[in-house]
């Protein structure tokens, strides 16, 4: 059997919820989308629901709030220094420049 490499591009906390829901049900994000491809190609359409019962829904939803929150609040304390994107980025090629400029 030959291999492909499939790229998806999905926002970035949904993919973490996601991988965080296969965890709980013992699958990683490969094997869950090599499980859904083989599925879909069985049945010829979308193949099955697969989702946790609504007790541990309920609790992952909980558990990922919670996440969030406590990322958001070390975020937001009062006196924290942040960088815009961009002012990373100019900050990085400015340092880029000076150790090509060094090594030259």
């Amino acid at each position: 059997m030959s291999e492909t490499i499939i790229r998806a591009r999905v926002d970035a906390l949904e993919k973490l919820e996601c991988e965080s829901i296969f965890k709980s049900l013992g699958l990683t994000m490969s094997e869950a989308v090599r499980l859904f491809i083989r599925q879909v190609n069985t049945v010829k359409g979308l193949p099955f629901e697969m989702k946790l019962n609504a007790t541990a829904a309920t609790e992952h939803d909980r558990w990922f709030r919670e996440q969030v929150e406590s990322v958001l609040a070390k975020v937001n304390q009062p006196g924290r220094v942040s960088a815009s994107h961009e002012d990373v980025g100019t900050r990085l090629k400015s340092k880029q420049a000076a150790l090509l400029k060094k090594a030259a």
